[in-house]
């Protein structure tokens, strides 16, 4: 027997002993449980209140003896569901509450040599649909490129097929490899450059930390989102064209 369904239950091991013990053997007092358990006398007696607690073992008194036995393991289905019918009672409830409750800020976090992939597939499928712009600040291209251009050269792509407008600030005496007219650069000088790129689309905002591992943070917050793109805003007119 898997006796990990009965912990799922909620019994602890000296109670689902004692639990099979009067299964297997009928109606026994305390003493004759201690024995055939092998569990001290009093371990016995705290799990046999436990299990009366818990609605799986009931006694009758025989002699001035109390005589316990276990329930029918019928009936613990039918409490079970009869829980489960008082549990969907009160959900909708709880649903509500959860919902009150819920933090709206969503944070993942990715490392490894794939964030780059990761990163701009996440930009393609949250603007693909409702097009708009990506925001990319501080950032020198030859990284990533250098680390993937198959997939840069495919993100550039899809940002042509989409319609996605993508402004980059890039520190002077770099130079900028997408070409092909969705993206548009300036440029910032080195003192003010930060090698973690920060890119702001949607309600989203990532940030790339290079590394050994690399770090991808993506931020799902509307609120923030907007707060950093109007920091974003104020850099761009700064930038040099």
């Amino acid at each position: 027997m898997d006796k990990t369904i009965l912990k799922n239950l909620g019994l602890t091991d000296y109670e689902i002993e004692i639990f099979l013990t009067l299964i297997k053997n009928g109606p026994l007092s305390a003493y004759e449980i201690s024995k055939k358990t092998g569990l001290y006398r009093q371990a016995c007696y705290d799990a046999l209140n436990r299990l009366q607690e818990k609605a799986f073992v009931s006694f009758v008194l025989k002699n001035g003896k109390k005589i316990f036995q276990a329930i029918d393991p019928e009936k613990i289905l039918e409490f079970l569901d009869e829980q489960k019918k008082q549990y969907e009672q009160v959900l909708p409830e709880l649903l509500k509450l959860n919902t009150l409750g819920k933090d709206d800020i969503h944070v993942e976090v990715f490392k490894g040599k794939n964030i780059d992939k990761i990163g701009l597939m996440d930009i393609i499928n949250t603007l693909k649909k409702t097009g708009g712009e990506v925001l990319c600040t501080a950032v020198d291209e030859s990284t990533p490129i250098a680390n993937n251009k198959t997939i840069v050269e495919q993100y550039e792509r899809n940002l042509v097929q989409y319609k996605i407008i993508e402004k980059v600030i890039i520190k002077i005496g770099t130079r900028g490899f997408l070409t092909r007219g969705q993206t548009i650069y300036r440029y910032i000088d080195e003192k003010y450059f930060n090698p973690n790129p920060m890119q702001i689309y949607g309600d989203k905002v990532q940030i790339i930390m290079w590394g050994n591992p690399n770090y991808l943070i993506i931020i799902k917050n509307k609120n923030i989102s907007d707060s950093f793109r109007k920091q974003f805003e104020l850099m761009w007119k700064i930038a040099k064209k």
